[in-house]
């Protein structure tokens, strides 16, 4: 059996990574902002567009919600939903790596 390390949103966090290096080393910068263009393939692409999918429509569900009675209406745009959908899963990716760094040491002490 392989170990393909921790899942994040049912993928592993390695792949989804993998994809993001690609899109980052083919990305450019224009107007101070950070574009990002082009095609990622394989299974690293897949897991980047299935986690990004799922968080994104998390984060849909909770803009939802915020209108219900008594919640702080958010008023995110599709674009800032994208952007806010993006640096969550990299944030998710991140916690995920460090927590199995951590218990592997723990494992070799």
């Amino acid at each position: 059996m392989t170990d393909n390390g921790p899942l994040v949103e049912g993928e592993p966090a390695l792949l989804i990574l993998e994809a993001i290096d690609t899109v980052i080393a083919n990305s450019e910068e224009q107007d101070g902002m950070l574009r990002f263009e082009g095609l990622i393939g394989g299974d690293s692409g897949a897991a980047l567009i299935h986690a990004l999918g799922r968080v994104t429509a998390e984060l849909a569900a909770d803009d939802m919600r915020s209108f219900l009675r008594g919640g702080a209406r958010n008023k995110r745009t599709e674009e800032q939903r994208s952007g806010d959908a993006l640096i969550l899963l990299m944030e998710r990716i991140s916690a995920a790596l460090d927590c199995e760094l951590a218990s592997r040491s723990a494992l070799r002490t």
